[in-house]
């Protein structure tokens, strides 16, 4: 299974690594990561879900974007990936009855290019099949971490 990573951060990377190999600990599956340093398309400091939101899905494009580029410039179709995976930090302000905190999240966005491999790695109670074991479409998934002060 190859994963792009949308980040150089050598923590992020094995945050993905680990998380693939959890995810996949049961079948006979090498992860290959790639890291790819791109652009999150928003402010360096994020604020809000939305704002947040997007960056981690501009990320997960850009490195799926660079990932397939790099594959094609190589010549070398297998190492088109499987997934892409953006990470963003972000804050957020929570109002407490009077006051308002400052509080931390970072959401994930995932992209799986749908095929069966991918599509194996869904939720059990996910109907979702390709179509012929492949689909050319991709397919998203988010994921947001619980805040904290």
């Amino acid at each position: 299974v190859r994963v792009a990573v949308g980040s150089g951060n050598p923590c992020k990377i094995e945050a993905v690594r680990r998380a693939f190999d959890q995810m996949f600990s049961s079948d006979d599956v090498k992860i290959v990561i790639s890291s790819h340093s791109v652009p999150s398309g928003v402010a360096d400091q994020p604020f809000g879900d939305k704002e947040t939101r997007e960056g981690a899905k501009n990320r997960a494009l850009a490195a799926y974007n660079a990932a397939c580029s790099e594959a094609a410039e190589n010549n070398c179709l297998e190492d088109m990936p499987d997934f892409a995976v953006g990470l963003e930090g972000g804050l957020d302000k929570v109002v407490f009855e009077k006051h308002e905190e400052l509080w931390c999240m970072a959401w994930m966005a995932i992209i799986g290019n749908n095929i069966t491999t991918c599509t194996s790695a869904k939720a059990e109670d996910d109907e979702y099949c390709a179509v012929n074991g492949e689909s050319k479409s991709l397919s998203w998934g988010y994921a947001k971490t619980g805040s904290f002060l």
